[in-house]
């Protein structure tokens, strides 16, 4: 079954295959069996017996602690596992795992899991390390999770086109991180995107095109996202990441990274055609400790607006976190990212 080149791809890069040799995955893994879901569709229950790991080969899946209308402790992407806390022993599963779009998974039982665990040092130390990140945030999640329960009850939080959260879930949960902020001190960054000339390519290739414009680069923002990233489809062409406890020099070295990925990406329609190369303007600012969403993303957009006026396809950026450094060029300037010798600096940092 993984004998698929797309599968292996995904596999070769899931955190909890990094670093394991292809022929172990293939000769361990090679009884693994395909899953699909549709949208809503549940895999896990709370308390359900689970005997598989499940490995998200494209769509993205909700953890959530009810079944409908609250908002999810976690989205997964592709490459990403759920069901792997029932390998330690009989722990039942502690939350709903729901699609949040069109899910197609690789469902890997634990008797194979086991056997390449017991031939792979690399292997047994992604799972330990997996298990460790999914139990270290769960006390602080659930307690977010409860807390916000309420306010977010029947109110849909996923973008159906792109299978990220909409406009309305990440301006509430970038409001939360900014009062959060206050307290503990600790920097953040917000990125926002722009697809360049999407109108051109929409009048080129018609609501096809542009709508697999729109989840490609949904898929590439996922790709390069970082764990406690969250990414937002905000309007028409235009994306937004919140990036928590990340400094500037980070922030603009993941935008950058995710520039380099899109000119890289390839666009396919289902008919097999290939669109032309796209390429995104980004714009990054720090977050102010009184910044408010609304003042945020208008720091961020005066950031991205130059990057778009200047031809596109760059990153610019507006530091007000440090007042020396803003009082040496105008109030509404933007400054250009010295991209070469920045990276080679940062590179790695984040």
């Amino acid at each position: 079954m993984i004998r698929s080149p797309d599968i292996f791809k995904v596999l070769q890069t899931a955190p909890l295959f990094q670093g394991v040799s292809g022929r172990l995955l293939v000769e361990k893994l090679s009884e693994s069996r395909l899953r699909t879901l549709n949208p809503g569709e549940a895999l896990l229950v709370p308390g359900q017996a689970n005997n598989a790991i499940y490995i998200i080969l494209s769509g993205r899946l909700s953890v959530q602690t009810k079944d409908s209308g609250v908002e999810p402790i976690a989205l997964l992407g592709e490459g990403e596992c759920v069901g792997e806390e029932s390998i330690i022993g009989e722990v039942h599963i502690p939350a709903y795992v729901i699609a949040a779009t069109a899910c197609k998974l690789l469902a890997i039982n634990h008797a194979a899991m086991w056997e390449l665990i017991d031939n792979s040092h690399q292997a047994a130390h992604n799972m330990l390390s997996v298990l460790s990140m999914r139990i270290r945030p769960t006390a602080q999640i659930m307690a977010e999770s409860h807390e916000n329960h309420h306010g977010f009850s029947g109110t849909a939080i996923v973008d159906e086109m792109t299978g990220l959260y909409n406009r309305q879930w990440i301006e509430n949960k970038i409001n939360r991180y900014l009062r959060r902020y206050v307290y503990d001190k600790r920097p953040n960054c917000l990125m926002m995107v722009k697809i360049d000339r999407f109108k051109e390519l929409d009048d080129m290739f018609g609501q096809l095109g542009s709508e697999q414009v729109l989840r490609d680069t949904a898929h590439t923002i996922l790709s390069c996202l970082h764990p406690d990233d969250q990414a937002g489809h905000f309007l028409d062409e235009q994306f937004v990441v919140f990036m928590p406890h990340t400094i500037m020099a980070d922030g603009c070295i993941a935008a950058e990274r995710l520039r380099a990925a899109i000119n890289e990406s390839v666009v396919v329609l289902p008919s097999g055609d290939a669109l032309p190369p796209i390429s995104i303007s980004l714009g990054v600012c720090a977050a102010n400790p009184d910044d408010t969403p609304a003042i945020l993303f208008a720091r961020a957009n005066e950031a991205l607006q130059q990057a778009t006026d200047g031809g596109g396809n760059s990153v610019k950026w507006r530091d007000n976190s440090r007042d020396g450094e803003t009082a040496q060029q105008p109030a509404n300037a933007a400054a250009t990212l010295p991209v070469k010798p920045f990276m080679s600096l940062w590179s790695g940092v984040r």
